[in-house]
């Protein structure tokens, strides 16, 4: 995702008190760290790990990630907010999916690029490797 520079925008050095280069950013900005917030919590990657294939019900998604139902649903709902998942209902049931194919992708590029920064012989590289090879 490329954010562009306002046209108004100089290449000084910085913001001053008074409106900065990037006050016009400062709402996209937001809503970008909003969205990659969702990936500082290792239990929401094992929640998108879940459903990045195919959409999941919670109680399969609650299976997967080996965590309660109230914390996936917490989770969830912040991703759902933060327009990461979509869900649908289906009687009593509640399935999530990964609103935005590119997500899946990002997660998968970070994981590759850490592994590749890892020792080729620890668990954690295969681990990651493994991840980002199947998704």
């Amino acid at each position: 995702m490329a954010i562009k520079r306002p046209a108004s925008a100089g290449r000084g050095t910085g913001a001053s008190a008074k409106g900065g280069a990037t006050d016009g950013l400062d709402p996209v900005l937001g809503v970008v760290a909003r969205y990659f917030g969702v990936l500082a919590e290792p239990t929401r990657l094992k929640i998108l790990h879940a459903i990045c294939d195919d959409e999941q019900s919670v109680s399969a998604i609650v299976a997967a990630t080996g965590t309660t139902q109230s914390n996936v649903s917490r989770h969830l709902s912040l991703m759902l907010n933060a327009g990461i998942v979509e869900r649908r209902r289906d009687g009593c049931a509640v399935y999530y999916r990964i609103a935005d194919p590119e997500f899946v992708d990002i997660c998968r590029r970070m994981c590759e690029r850490i592994a590749s920064r890892l020792d080729m012989q620890a668990p954690l590289r295969r681990d990651l490797m493994g991840f980002a090879a199947r998704h």
